[in-house]
């Protein structure tokens, strides 16, 4: 980042009245937020965040254009389900439920080579 950038300049503004005595004013990092708002890593590692009427009351003050908040995506219509005032479960569902089921003659060999692994009989 060049040392004269717009985004240093408004970091320092925005970080100074949170700088202690005998640091140095140059924030160690800064970032915009998508917002409009930024953040920032103070010379002693403290991270501040501002908010875009924040920031924007500072670019003011340094002659800068103020930045506009981003528009709202559009908002999808969701589907509307009855079901969702129930607690039970969609119809034909066996949620819930034990079921036992029993093999055809034919694959009786397989449920005797699964209980063999398990060791039931």
């Amino acid at each position: 980042m060049p040392a004269d950038s717009p985004e240093l300049k408004l970091a320092q503004h925005l970080a100074a009245p949170y700088h202690r005595p005998g640091q140095g004013s140059r924030p160690l990092s800064w970032r915009s937020l998508p917002d409009g708002g930024m953040v920032i890593i103070s010379a002693d590692g403290r991270k501040l965040w501002f908010t875009l009427e924040e920031a924007n009351s500072a670019r003011e003050a340094l002659g800068m254009k103020p930045a506009h908040p981003p528009g709202l995506p559009p908002v999808k219509p969701t589907k509307s389900r009855a079901s969702a005032i129930s607690s039970r479960p969609p119809a034909g569902t066996r949620e819930g439920k034990s079921e036992m089921i029993v093999l055809p003659p034919d694959l009786k060999h397989l449920e005797e080579k699964i209980h063999d692994k398990v060791r039931r009989h």
